[in-house]
């Protein structure tokens, strides 16, 4: 935008003397420091003094009040001098307001906001162009989020990981063990190098990491990185050991997901696992806790698993005791607590829960479980929602047609494009 000019052309001579040197003489090189006198070390220290907004680090250290005192005290002609002969005076008046807007973002904004407001504009598709380009020049001057963000958006799009400066930021910020650069690097590591044992370290150690000291339990910072969809240590750790076949190690990192960490995910994950075992109670503990989290899927299961255990003592009107000596079925421990009804109604608000959420399955279940209590036209909303789910979307269209039909009828129990059991072989 700004042109520069050169108030004085080079000497003919000058220019044909430059251009017959050898070429060799224009290498670049380290330069030579030369000892300074006392006297010069004492005039920079002078200098360095007199800069009052220039902190040790290097960042700046303005108030609020010194920052409009500078923009009220802008020298004007300082820009004409400078820009007069490419730009008109509106322009001009252009550039000292902005002058001015950059003086007062230097006094609230650092890389890490500008990173964030960046992140923040790309979501727009109006501004996404603008954005990656500030996000770009940001990751440049290595900037943790703005690296994180380009080379994981790089990853997951395919694109070659080429051995750049952003590359080698990040392995620089996972080697500090900042938790998001070190999973994303055994990403990496693993899906393009296939190097899973380093990549496995890697996230090992993150692990430990992130499990929070005593001194710091109770603290709920979030995380700054979490709005990158950079999946955490356990997660990978999980993912990849389960490939492997390495169910102790996929059980230690969910285990540490939940339990350490808190992770409403993990807790998902470990209910799963517990459940398959036959575990039924730690099933339930588990999946409310992950449901708790408005984790639409793990209400969608929780309602599920309330609602077979209704399907299989329907027709009960009290909960079942075994008699002495019989073996008692893990399905038999949990409905102990509850009536056939109370499980039902348990199973409807967690499933509409999930149907709030846009959980198609959910809505398409509760659609018919309200169809069979005679409250077709409030299933209709939940079979509106069931439709605007690509999980559900063919069967609820498929219902649409016979929903309001005074001949409908629908066993839910067997319908396994509706509804699934997960424990049948627990009886």
């Amino acid at each position: 935008m700004f042109g520069l000019r050169c108030l004085r052309p080079r000497p003919r001579w000058l220019i044909s003397r430059i251009s017959t040197l050898p070429a060799k003489q224009f290498h670049s090189s380290v330069p030579h420091t030369a000892a300074r006198a006392p006297s010069t070390w004492k005039a920079l220290s002078e200098r360095r003094s007199e800069s009052r907004y220039q902190s040790a680090f290097g960042s700046i250290r303005l108030s609020a009040e010194e920052a409009e005192a500078l923009v009220a005290n802008i020298p004007r002609p300082l820009f004409e001098s400078a820009l007069s002969s490419v730009l008109l005076d509106a322009t001009i008046d252009a550039a000292v307001s902005l002058a001015g807007t950059l003086i007062r973002l230097a006094v609230r904004c650092n890389r890490g906001m500008l990173s964030r407001l960046s992140f923040i504009l790309s979501r727009h598709p109006d501004y996404r162009a603008v954005a990656h380009w500030l996000l770009y020049r940001l990751a440049e001057s290595k900037e943790p989020f703005a690296v994180l963000y380009i080379v994981n958006q790089q990853f997951k799009t395919g694109t070659p990981l080429k051995r750049t400066v952003l590359m080698d930021y990040l392995e620089e910020f996972a080697q500090r063990h900042l938790l998001d650069a070190m999973v994303l690097y055994g990403r990496i590591l693993h899906e393009r190098h296939g190097r899973t044992e380093e990549a496995l370290t890697i996230w090992q150690k993150a692990m430990e990491i992130s499990v929070p000291h005593q001194a710091h339990a109770g603290e709920t910072d979030e995380d700054p990185y979490s709005v990158l969809g950079i999946p955490q240590a356990w997660e990978m750790y999980a993912a990849v050991t389960g490939v492997k076949g390495d169910s102790e190690g996929t059980r230690a990192a969910v285990a540490t997901g939940a339990f350490l960490l808190d992770h409403p995910v993990a807790f998902q994950y470990l209910a799963k696992i517990v459940g398959n075992e036959g575990q039924l109670d730690k099933y339930e503990e588990y999946m409310t806790k992950a449901a708790m989290d408005c984790n639409a899927e793990a209400c969608h299961d929780l309602g599920s698993f309330y609602l077979e255990l209704h399907y299989d003592g329907k027709g009960r009107d009290k909960s079942p005791k075994p008699s002495k000596g019989e073996d008692v079925s893990p399905k038999d421990l949990i409905a102990a607590k509850y009536t056939n009804s109370e499980l039902r109604h348990k199973s409807m608000d967690w499933l509409e829960i999930a149907s709030a959420g846009g959980w198609g399955p959910s809505a398409l279940i509760m659609a018919c479980l309200l169809r069979e209590e005679g409250n077709a036209h409030k299933g209709l909303h939940y079979l509106n929602i069931a439709e605007n789910d690509e999980k559900s979307a063919s069967k609820a269209k498929d219902i649409r047609h016979i929903y309001l039909g005074k001949s409908f009828e629908l066993n839910i129990e067997r319908e396994r494009e509706i509804f699934t059991k997960q424990f049948a072989q627990f009886g």
